[in-house]
């Protein structure tokens, strides 16, 4: 195997985990919703419900917040993987 390989298999197994995290984190974000909100009313708002005390918990945002992070973690990885491999390719 080469160095290439490994070293871009890595960070998109490691991205791969973090989106993992953050679906996880925003399952139990869901969990979390006022009373009487419903999945529609938060999912398929124009702002995801980012933020907002009025759909979710405390407890619900800071899954939010987590889950945000695990995603931007996720998608830096990949891209990363991505520069890795045209950098290792010459």
């Amino acid at each position: 195997m080469t160095a290439q390989l490994v070293i871009t298999c890595i960070l998109a197994a490691a991205g791969a985990a973090s989106a993992a995290l953050a679906i996880r984190c925003e399952r139990h974000m869901q969990r979390h919703r006022q009373p009487g909100v419903g999945y529609a009313a938060v999912t398929f708002r124009r702002d995801g419900g980012w933020r907002r005390a009025d759909l979710f918990t405390p407890e619900g945002l800071r899954y939010q917040r987590q889950a945000s992070r695990f995603g931007v973690t996720a998608a830096a990885l990949w891209l990363l993987s991505l520069v890795a491999w045209a950098a290792l390719a010459a």
